[in-house]
């Protein structure tokens, strides 16, 4: 058995973590072993099979959780990988929905999977490298969500909104340039406009 002292050091809180981030300090049985006894005594909190987090506290709602995209994000740099929320999530991040989706899809170029998380269902779709060729996580959310949408279904009040959050981000000329790489009918949309 290791020593649970020195895992619980490595450990910050809020922050998700995996059993092979502490393969150096012994097998991975063992490892899996510790986490599954911590999270017995109710010192970590599983989250998935294999992934873990320490929990924060809030006098008033308790444990708080971690969200969907920061468990996806947390996935994604383990296994090095490139996400891309879409959909519904898309949509939600930049607050042109207020629903909380049940299930949440990321395109990827690793490996595809489905997470159940809590009451929530985490899906990384493999793409194709061109859906990930934008880095810029705001430009991503904005085409994900306008595809999401659809060209015949966007009304004047979601573009409205839209612009409204390119020009209040830092990135103004950035999200213009990555946008002409979008769909020719979002470019029309959105830069045209």
């Amino acid at each position: 058995m290791l020593d649970l002292k020195v895992i619980k050091k490595k450990i910050k809180r809020g922050e998700i973590f995996f059993i092979s981030d502490f393969t150096e300090l012994g097998n991975y049985e063992a490892v899996r072993k510790s986490l599954q006894r911590l999270t017995k005594d109710d010192c970590i909190k599983r989250i998935a099979k294999g992934i873990y987090f320490l929990p924060k506290k809030h006098k008033t709602l308790g444990i708080i959780y971690p969200h969907a995209e920061q468990i996806a994000k947390a996935i994604a740099k383990r296994d090095k990988a490139r996400i891309i929320a879409t959909g519904s999530t898309a949509l939600n991040l930049l607050g042109l929905s207020t629903q909380i989706p049940l299930k949440v899809v990321f395109l990827t170029d690793g490996s595809a999977r489905k997470i159940k998380a809590g009451n929530q269902t985490i899906q990384f779709k493999k793409t194709n490298p061109k859906n990930l060729s934008i880095e810029h996580r705001l430009s991503n959310l904005i085409i994900q969500a306008l595809k999401e949408i659809g060209e015949k279904n966007v009304t004047e009040k979601q573009l409205d909104k839209i612009q409204h959050i390119i020009e209040e981000s830092e990135e103004i000329e950035i999200i213009y340039q990555n946008l002409k790489n979008a769909p020719v009918w979002i470019q029309k949309k959105i830069i045209n406009k």
